[in-house]
């Protein structure tokens, strides 16, 4: 499949929309603070690497917690951020979270179902557009997915001159 220009604004606003309705029953709040940017890439792999980070936080993040989303640019690149104020993960697991079919805590999933193979598409996916996930997490206070795109992934719009 041929990377094109993905839509990244709309596409988070629909997978926000999802989470939203996943979460109805545990009420939390769902932020998303997008920038106007389009990435160059291939769009299924994208929504599903982003919804992957999206529903975990929806999955693990007890009830009333918060999910903050953010899509934005910097002099480093552009960013998805996923961040919770859920469970949190023993740092001693994060090295190995984007292994296939690694488990931070078995008896975490027995309820919430899962392959074990949600990090590890993520972390495949981001390496085919170039770009890198970052873990932070502290026990009791949440977790952060950060995905990191070169510059170069980035679509300019196309400016339409008068004459």
């Amino acid at each position: 499949q041929e990377p094109s220009k993905v839509l990244v604004p709309s596409m988070l606003n629909a997978l926000v929309a999802d989470a939203k309705s996943l979460s109805a029953d545990k009420k939390h709040v769902i932020t998303l603070e997008c920038e106007d940017l389009d990435l160059l890439g291939i769009e299924t792999e994208l929504a599903s690497a982003f919804g992957n980070l999206i529903f975990n936080a929806v999955k693990y993040t007890p009830e009333s917690g918060e999910i903050n989303i953010r899509w934005w640019q910097d002099t480093s690149g552009l960013h998805l951020e996923v961040k919770d104020n859920g469970l949190g993960i023993d740092p001693k697991h994060i090295p190995r979270l984007t292994e296939r079919f690694y488990r931070a805590d078995p008896s975490r999933h027995s309820d919430t179902g899962g392959t074990g193979l949600g990090l590890a598409i993520v972390k495949h996916t981001l390496l085919r557009h170039d770009g890198h996930l970052h873990i932070s997490s502290q026990l009791g206070k949440g977790s952060c997915f950060t995905c990191h795109f070169p510059v170069s992934r980035k679509v300019l719009s196309a400016k339409v001159s008068n004459g």
